[in-house]
């Protein structure tokens, strides 16, 4: 019993420092421009932080993917959730900034992992009787390839499709609990640490030498569009981004505390609603006080403003009135069901 409870604790904790980052890397990505260490620190977290989100939902869609009929519902509230966040996020940029066109079937912002994540599901549920090993094989190779094609892009975020899948069904793959003994072993973590005090040198050592490779770690760019130094070897570049933001991400989980603890854990079974609702609060955040507040903030200061502002965010928007604003979408079947009904009648 305390094992379970560890495990989850684990997982929940985890969740919590990614959704953080995400929230973090959001609120720092106007203000790249304004120095060095902003710009490692932006690459720092974009070098794992999806990929490993990405893995952890798949790690626990298992008993979505593997259960003899096909949840329609979870699906159905998947996709109101993404157009519930486009709806959002474009009016609160309509408002606070300047009306731009709503684009129904292309997405470069944030609600992109919603609808990316029912895709996974879906394709997940439909191939779960095929050979996993090479189906994950075959998904890597497609995600190499789709590099070469420059028309695949944000449309139906068919690019991040491909490369994200990847994460999402090594995930499903593993064993929850043999994936917790091995990132608990003392070796493993010690070897983490280590390794994570390397890259985060590395990242800040070579600062913007190394910056432009954010287009590899998004997930939507051709090769042709990694610049004229990197185009070349887009291929080895990816090879090399999977094989770095797997290590970083194993090395992570496995610092990631095990136990219980206070706010972190409870904070990260709320990230889904945080996920949904953060962009819309930065937007109007970003575009009211913050640009004064920037101006006469020193350089010194704006990233250590921007982490505890981004502290406060998630940890406020992760509690329980919040919930309700997504009920339409993450409870729809209370009032989709009975439409279904009346179909079928």
């Amino acid at each position: 019993m305390n094992n379970l409870k560890a495990r989850v604790a684990k997982w929940d904790n985890a969740k919590a420092i990614l959704i953080f980052l995400v929230v973090f890397g959001h609120a720092i990505t106007p203000f790249i421009s304004e120095g060095e260490v902003i710009r490692s620190v932006f690459l720092w977290i974009t070098a794992f932080h999806m990929p490993l989100f990405m893995f952890l939902t798949g790690l626990f869609s298992k008993s979505f993917v593997n259960a003899p009929k096909f949840n329609y519902m979870k699906i159905a509230s998947y996709v109101l959730l993404y157009f519930f966040m486009k709806l959002t996020v474009y009016l609160t940029l309509g408002i606070v900034r300047s009306w731009g066109h709503f684009r129904w079937t292309s997405e470069g912002g944030v609600p992109w992992y919603i609808f990316v994540t029912a895709v996974f599901m879906t394709l997940t549920y439909l191939i779960k009787r095929f050979n996993h090993k090479k189906v994950l094989v075959v998904a890597f190779v497609l995600a190499l390839a789709v590099g070469f094609i420059k028309e695949i892009g944000d449309t139906f975020m068919l690019s991040r499709i491909f490369v994200y899948y990847p994460y999402f069904f090594l995930g499903y793959m593993l064993d929850r609990d043999k994936l917790l003994s091995f990132t608990s072993k003392i070796s493993v973590r010690i070897c983490s640490l280590v390794f994570l005090a390397v890259f985060t040198f590395a990242v800040f050592y070579l600062g913007d030498s190394i910056f432009s490779i954010r287009y590899v770690l998004t997930g939507n760019n051709p090769y042709s569009e990694f610049g004229a130094d990197w185009a070349p070897f887009g291929v080895l570049l990816r090879i090399g981004c999977y094989i770095v933001s797997s290590m970083v991400s194993l090395s992570v989980l496995s610092i990631v505390p095990i136990r219980k603890v206070p706010v972190l854990t409870k904070v990260g079974s709320k990230t889904l609603t945080v996920y949904a609702l953060h962009r819309q609060a930065q937007y109007a955040f970003q575009y009211t006080f913050m640009v004064p507040l920037m101006a006469v903030l020193p350089q010194n200061m704006i990233l250590p403003a921007f982490f505890g502002i981004s502290l406060v965010l998630t940890f406020v928007l992760s509690l329980k009135p919040f919930d309700y604003i997504l009920y339409p979408c993450t409870k729809c079947e209370k009032w989709l069901n009975p439409v279904v009904n009346w179909f079928k009648k």
